[in-house]
């Protein structure tokens, strides 16, 4: 048995996406739809190497668009980058890094 209002959090949680996931893409809207794969990929665990090779970019080019998104996030490092992309729930949305590759 759950108290009244646990089930109400509950239910608001699971039915609205919650405030955090909504916080979260309210603040990813500022990015760019490549930056927003390049911190899918981050999220993942990939490196810089594996992102560009999974979505076809240089290393360079890989680093830009993570320094970019890091600062349009106000964020300071990769791993607040994967939490906020978790909390979005853009990691449910992604089809695993091996799917993606091309054979």
């Amino acid at each position: 048995m759950l108290s009244p209002a646990v089930t109400k959090r509950l239910i608001a949680e699971f039915t609205t996406g919650g405030a955090r996931t909504g916080a979260a893409r309210k603040r990813l809207e500022a990015l760019t739809e490549r930056e927003r794969e390049v911190v899918v990929a981050v999220a993942q665990g990939l490196s810089d190497a594996e992102i560009g090779k999974q979505l076809f970019m240089s290393e360079a080019t890989v680093k830009a668009h993570v320094s970019r998104a890091l600062a349009k996030l106000g964020i300071n490092n990769r791993v607040q980058a994967a939490v906020l992309a978790h909390d979005a729930g853009l990691l449910r949305q992604a089809a695993p890094a091996a799917e993606r590759v091309p054979a």
